[in-house]
């Protein structure tokens, strides 16, 4: 098997296991909403704060931006052929992934104060 066969499997795997485990969290999330929805700011502030949800909710994030990653990356090594283009978008996808991860930091601990 070639490293580009490899790679290919690999970032069919990720997509694959990624949109799965955020489908699992969006359907728990949203019967939660559904069937026994938080009534009072306190209630939904207690729901997030538990160590479970924090960690599924990171879990989702995490998942989110590597099924993005890989998406727009495979995308773009695809289709844009011109190398210096291809590498300033893929630089600028890395730059805005790192940026929308530390917004992302940033919510959960402001959460946390």
């Amino acid at each position: 098997m070639s490293w580009r066969a490899a790679s290919g499997l690999h970032a069919w795997l990720a997509q694959r296991i990624s949109a799965i485990y955020m489908a699992v969290f969006l359907f728990y999330f949203l019967g939660v909403l559904a069937f026994c929805q938080p009534n009072t700011f306190q209630a939904w502030s207690d729901w997030f704060a538990s160590t479970p949800m924090q960690l599924a909710t990171a879990g989702f994030f995490i998942a989110l931006f590597w099924h993005a990653w890989v998406g727009v990356r495979d995308v773009l090594i695809d289709y844009i052929k011109p190398f210096a283009v291809r590498m300033g978008l893929l630089v600028s996808l890395a730059i805005t992934m790192i940026l929308l991860a530390l917004w992302v930091v940033k919510v959960f601990l402001a959460g946390a104060l």
